[in-house]
């Protein structure tokens, strides 16, 4: 009979418990430090800390816009199906395998993340973007952004969480967003580099979710 533990909640515990003896998390403040640890029990990477980001106030900002209701956006059909139905008040949005877009995709030699995130345009007002695999969905998505800098043709995100992952274009996306954020005026959390994925970045959006309604249950 091969031990191990099966009581969910000394498991968490003893991730918690390993999480905070490997990994140096004394630069973040409360909220962040709570986000990170389990950003960190998702990945299973104690070094991914090294390269996490998470832009000024951008807990407490998510908080305020979860206050007003939102729309969920994801790159990904895996993404979206790991995002807790039990905090949403809508199903979260993915357009990838939407026959108009598989359509699109293959006339304009694009991918189909790209063309996705143009038919995000009628919901990002206030909306809440997560990337976890696709790069082009987050280099697309900056391109609209700058490209309307000035401009009312685009809606900004109250939130974006970017962690695509691989190797062409997922370490030089997310850079660009870490170094433009403030620029755009949109908060953010992200992985540095090559490393990332939908479990970790579905992990953060349930995370914050979850923080959130237990913030609400101590008022």
């Amino acid at each position: 009979m091969l031990k191990y533990e099966k009581n969910p909640k000394i498991i968490q515990k003893l991730a918690l418990e390993s999480v905070n003896k490997l990994a140096d998390l004394s630069s973040f403040n409360s909220l962040e430090k709570e986000l990170a640890q389990q950003i960190l029990i998702a990945s299973g990477d104690m070094t991914i800390i090294e390269d996490l980001r998470i832009s000024k106030g951008a807990i407490e900002k998510a908080f305020e816009a979860f206050e007003e209701g939102f729309d969920l956006l994801c790159d990904t059909d895996m993404v979206a199906a790991g995002i807790k139905q039990k905090y949403l008040d809508d199903e979260p949005i993915c357009l990838i395998n939407k026959a108009n877009v598989i359509s699109q995709a293959k006339s304009s030699k694009r991918s189909r993340s790209m063309v996705a995130v143009e038919l995000w345009k009628p919901y990002l007002d206030e909306g809440f973007v997560v990337i976890g695999r696709e790069s082009t969905a987050l280099f697309r998505l900056l391109e609209l952004l700058k490209e309307c800098e000035n401009e009312d043709c685009i809606k900004r995100p109250a939130m974006i969480i970017a962690m695509p992952v691989g190797c062409s274009g997922a370490s030089e996306s997310k850079s660009y967003l870490w170094e433009h954020h403030e620029e755009i005026d949109i908060p953010c959390i992200t992985i540095l580099g090559n490393r990332g994925g939908s479990d970790v970045a579905t992990m953060t959006m349930n995370t914050l979710l979850k923080m959130y309604k237990a913030r609400l249950n101590e008022k």
